[in-house]
C-alpha cells in the first residue's frame, strides 16, 4: 500500500478517533458522578467520626487522616483519567506509534532510517536525558521514541515512557539477539496489560562496512546467515515469549520481526547503488514497514477506538479489584473488633459481678475479724487509757490496707492480662486477614496506637488510676502519690479508732456491754463505707480500662464499615460502567468487519484489555465460525463463547468449567462472596475468574471456607 492510500486510511482512523472520544466522555461522566457520590459519602463520614467523644486509643486524628488520604486518591483517580482524555483529544488526527526497546537496541537506528536521516542520533541512546522524547513522522504516522527502558534505566525513563504508552495506538518493541532480559519482558508485559497492540522487532546484530567491497560482502554474507537461521531466531524469540508465563500472560500471537537495522540505515547510504538495494533487501526492513502497514490498513480504525476505550477500561479494571478486595478486608477487620468487642463485653459483665463478690467477701472478713476482737478487746482495756493505741495495733495486725491492696492488684492484673489477650488476638488476627496492602486500606496499627495504650506498669489504662488512689477513695483521702498508699490507709484506722474513742475519758465506767455495741456498731458503718467506696472504685477501673476500650471498638468498627461499603458499591457501579464500556467497543469491531446484528445475540460481555475477551450470549443462540475469524484477528485478544446464567453458581461454573467442581463453589449472598475450591491456578484459570468476577457481580475467593 502506498502512502497515498494510507492517508485515506488515516482519514477514517481519525473519524473512528472521534467516535472513541464520544465514547469515553460518555463514561467518563459516569465515573465522576459515581466518584462523587463516594466522596461525598466519605466526606459525611469523616464529619460524623470527628464528632465522636471517645478516643481512647487516640484513634480518632489517625483515623480521619486515613479517611482523608482515601477520598484523595478517589479524586485523583478523576484527575488523572481527564488529563489523559485531554491529552489524547488534542492528537485526534494522529495515529501514534510509541517505540520501546532498552538504550542502543536499535531505536535511534529504525529512527534515521524512517526519517531518511544522516545517523547523528545514532549512539547517543545513552547520553539522553530523562525527558528526552523524540517525536517523528513517517508515511502519515506519529512514532514518539521514549527513552530507554529495563533494567539499565532509571525509573523516571520507565514511568515516562509508560505515561506515553497509555496514549498509543500501536506499540514497536525492540529487543537484540543477544539475549532477552527479565527487565524487558516485565516491560512488555506491562503493556500487554494495557492492552495496547504490539509488533516485537528482533534486531540482529552483524558486523557490516562500506569501506571497501570485501568487507561489504563479507558483512552482507554475515547478515544472510544470521537472519537466514530461523531455528536460532525462533529460539530467541521462544526464550522472550516463555517470559509471558511469569506475568499471566499469553504473547503467542503477538507478531515479531526479524531484521538487521544497520544494514538498512548503510543501504540508504551507500552510492553503489546494487550493493545499497542488495543490503536493504537483506536487512529486512521491508517487512517492519509492510508489517506496520498492513496493522493501520486492517486494524487501524479499531485501534483508534480502542485506544480511547481502553484510557478508561484500565483504571476501572484495577480499581474495581482493589476496591472489591480492599472492601472486603476492610468487612474482615470488622468482623474481628465486633468479635473482640463481644468478648470483652461478656468477659467485663463476668469479671464485675466477680470482682463485686470479692470485695464484698474482703470487707466481709475484715470486718468479721474486727468484730471477733470485740470481747477480748473490752474486757483487756475497759479502763485503759491507752485504748485507742492499742486499738490501731489490733487494726494493724489486720493488715487491712495490704489485703485490700492485694485484691485490688489482683483485679487490676485480672483486666490487664485479658485487655492485653484482647489486644494481642485482635493484632495476630489483623495480620492474617490482610492479604492486600494500598492506599485504599485501613490500616488499623496506624490507627491505634495498642502499645503507648496499654501502660500497665504504672497506672491502670488510661486514667492514672493506682492501686493506692482507690483505697484513698474508699477512705475520702486524696492520694497524692502511690507511696502514700499505706498511709491513708493507716489514717482509716486512726479514724476508725478516734471515732470509737474520743469520749473515752467521759465515759470510762460505763458497762463493757454498752462499749462493745458501740465498737460493732462503728465497724458496721465502717465496712459499709469501706466497701461502698471501694465498689465505686471498682466502677472507675472497669469503666477506664474496659468500657473504653470497648467505646473505642464502637467508634473505630462505624467508619471503617461505612468505607467498606462505600468501596463495594463504587467498585460494582465502576464494574457496570465496565461492562456497558465492554460491549461498546465489541460493537464496534462488530460494525468494522461487517457483522452487524451480531450485537443482539450477546448478552452481557467481561474483558480483560489484552488478554481476555468473554461473550456471555443468550440461551440458543450461535455465532458463525467466519465472524468468530474475522473478530480473533481484529481484537487480538483471546476470544471465548458461554451462555449467560442469571443464577451466579451455574454462571461461575459455566466459566470456570472444568477448573471447579460447582458443588465447589459456596455463594455467600449477604455479603456478595462466591468461595471456590481451585487447585494449580494457571494462567488461563485466573484471567477466567477475574472475568467471571465481573460478570457475576460477586467477589471471588479462592480455597476458603464458607463463613
Amino acid at each position: 500500500m502506498g502512502e497515498e492510500n494510507l492517508k485515506d486510511v488515516l482519514s477514517l482512523c481519525e473519524k473512528s478517533a472521534e467516535k472513541g472520544v464520544k465514547i469515553v466522555l460518555k463514561h467518563q461522566e459516569v465515573l465522576n458522578n459515581t466518584l462523587k457520590r463516594a466522596i461525598g459519602e466519605l466526606k459525611e463520614t469523616i464529619s460524623e467520626f470527628s464528632k465522636t467523644e471517645y478516643n481512647a486509643l487516640n484513634s480518632r486524628d489517625s483515623l480521619e487522616e486515613q479517611l482523608i488520604k482515601i477520598k484523595s486518591s478517589f479524586e485523583r483517580l478523576s484527575v488523572e483519567l481527564d488529563y489523559d482524555i485531554k491529552k489524547n483529544k488534542r492528537n485526534l488526527s494522529e495515529f501514534s506509534i510509541t517505540l520501546f526497546g532498552r538504550t542502543m537496541a536499535g531505536k535511534s537506528t529504525l529512527m534515521e532510517i524512517l526519517t531518511h536521516g544522516n545517523g547523528k542520533s545514532i549512539g547517543e541512546g545513552a547520553q539522553r536525558t530523562t525527558r528526552d522524547i523524540r517525536t517523528y513522522s513517517w508515511n502519515g504516522l506519529k512514532i514518539t521514541d521514549v527513552p530507554g527502558i529495563a533494567a539499565f534505566e532509571g525509573k523516571d525513563d520507565e514511568n515516562l515512557a509508560f505515561e506515553n504508552a497509555k496514549t498509543a495506538d500501536l506499540i514497536l518493541f525492540l529487543i537484540t539477539d543477544d539475549g532477552p532480559q527479565v527487565a524487558e519482558a516485565e516491560c512488555f508485559s506491562r503493556i500487554v496489560k494495557l492492552g495496547k497492540p504490539i509488533i516485537g522487532i528482533l534486531n540482529v546484530k552483524a558486523n557490516i562496512s562500506n569501506k571497501d567491497e570485501t568487507e561489504f560482502k563479507l558483512g552482507l554474507r554475515n547478515i544472510n546467515k544470521k537472519i537466514g537461521n530461523k531455528e536460532n531466531l525462533d529460539a530467541i524469540k521462544k526464550q522472550f515469549l516463555d517470559y509471558s508465563k511469569n506475568y499471566g500472560q499469553d504473547w503467542t500471537n503477538i507478531p515479531f520481526v526479524s531484521l538487521h537495522l544497520r544494514g538498512a540505515y548503510l543501504s540508504q547510504n551507500i552510492e553503489n547503488l546494487e550493493n545499497s538495494r542488495t543490503l536493504y533487501e537483506a536487512s529486512k526492513i521491508t517487512l517492519l514497514k509492510e508489517k506496520i502497514i498492513e496493522q493501520v490498513k486492517d486494524k487501524g480504525q479499531f485501534y483508534r477506538i480502542k485506544t480511547f476505550v481502553d484510557l478508561i477500561s484500565n483504571p476501572m479494571l484495577d480499581n474495581i479489584d482493589i476496591l472489591l478486595k480492599q472492601s472486603t478486608e476492610n468487612i474482615s477487620n470488622v468482623r474481628i473488633l465486633l468479635k473482640k468487642k463481644k468478648e470483652l463485653e461478656k468477659w467485663k459483665e463476668k469479671f464485675y459481678i466477680d470482682g463485686r463478690r470479692e470485695i464484698e467477701a474482703l470487707v466481709g472478713r475484715i470486718k468479721s475479724d474486727l468484730n471477733s476482737e470485740i470481747a477480748s478487746f473490752a474486757e483487756d482495756h475497759f479502763e485503759d487509757k491507752n485504748a485507742t493505741k492499742e486499738w490501731s495495733k489490733i487494726l494493724k495486725q489486720k493488715k487491712i490496707e495490704i489485703r485490700c491492696e492485694d485484691l485490688f492488684k489482683e483485679l487490676e492484673n485480672r483486666a490487664k492480662n485479658k485487655v492485653n489477650e484482647i489486644v494481642r488476638e485482635v493484632l495476630n488476627e489483623l495480620k492474617y486477614s490482610s492479604y492486600i496492602l494500598s492506599e485504599y486500606k485501613f490500616n488499623l496499627d496506624k490507627i491505634i496506637n495498642w502499645k503507648s495504650y496499654w501502660g500497665w506498669s504504672t497506672t491502670l489504662i488510661g486514667g492514672g488510676l493506682g492501686i493506692g488512689a482507690i483505697i484513698a477513695g474508699a477512705m475520702g483521702s486524696v492520694l497524692a502519690t502511690p507511696l502514700l498508699v499505706a498511709g491513708i490507709v493507716v489514717g482509716v484506722v486512726a479514724f476508725l479508732g478516734g471515732f470509737l474513742f474520743d469520749d473515752r475519758n467521759k465515759k470510762e465506767h460505763e458497762a463493757r456491754r454498752k462499749l462493745e455495741n458501740k465498737l460493732r456498731k462503728n465497724i458496721n458503718e465502717t465496712c459499709e463505707k469501706l466497701e461502698k467506696e471501694l465498689k465505686e472504685n471498682f466502677e472507675i477501673l472497669i469503666n477506664k480500662g474496659l468500657l473504653s476500650l470497648i467505646e473505642e471498638f464502637k467508634n473505630i468498627i462505624y467508619p471503617i464499615f461505612k468505607l467498606a461499603d462505600i468501596q463495594k458499591q463504587l467498585a460494582w457501579s465502576l464494574n457496570e460502567n465496565l461492562i456497558e464500556l465492554n460491549k461498546q467497543i465489541v460493537t464496534e469491531a462488530i460494525y468494522l468487519i461487517g457483522a452487524v446484528g451480531m450485537e443482539y445475540h450477546i448478552n452481557s460481555i467481561a474483558r480483560i484489555p489484552g488478554i481476555n475477551i468473554l461473550f456471555m450470549l443468550d440461551e440458543g443462540k450461535k455465532v458463525p465460525e467466519s465472524e468468530i475469524i474475522k473478530l480473533n484477528k481484529l481484537l487480538s485478544e483471546k476470544i471465548d463463547f458461554n451462555y449467560y446464567n442469571i443464577n451466579k453458581k451455574i454462571l461461575i461454573s459455566r466459566i470456570l468449567g472444568n477448573a471447579v467442581d460447582i458443588n465447589d463453589i459456596k455463594i455467600d449472598e449477604e455479603n456478595e462472596l462466591a468461595y471456590i475450591k481451585l487447585g494449580n491456578i494457571t494462567a488461563d484459570i485466573y484471567y477466567k475468574v477475574k472475568l467471571a468476577q465481573q460478570l457475576s457481580k460477586i467477589l471471588i475467593i479462592n480455597n476458603r471456607e464458607e463463613k
